[in-house]
């Protein structure tokens, strides 16, 4: 019997996956920019993020990191370079 794999063409990709990069970012920034262009855009406050960041604490679905997953979390965080933040001058 012949092996099927073989013989099934191969599924081309579709949407974002047959876009180039520059296709991709072109398309999400003409999103983005429609959504500010309507008001529909989403803008967080300090507040809203805040409040936004209790609820799942509230709900109790908060995922609660074990001290060992903590470690390991940061380790892998090692060697990632950070951007540098300005600082605002005095």
């Amino acid at each position: 019997m012949a092996d099927q794999t073989k013989d099934t063409p191969k599924a081309k990709p579709r949407g974002f996956a047959a876009m180039t990069p520059e296709q991709r970012r072109a398309f999400g920034s003409k999103g983005g920019r429609v959504a500010h262009e309507r008001g529909t855009a989403n803008t967080f406050t300090s507040e809203s993020a805040s409040a936004a960041g209790r609820i799942p604490h509230e709900r109790g679905t908060a995922y609660h990191w074990t001290s060992d997953e903590a470690r390991e979390a940061a380790r892998k965080g090692r060697g990632v370079p950070r951007p540098r933040r300005r600082r605002a001058p005095s």
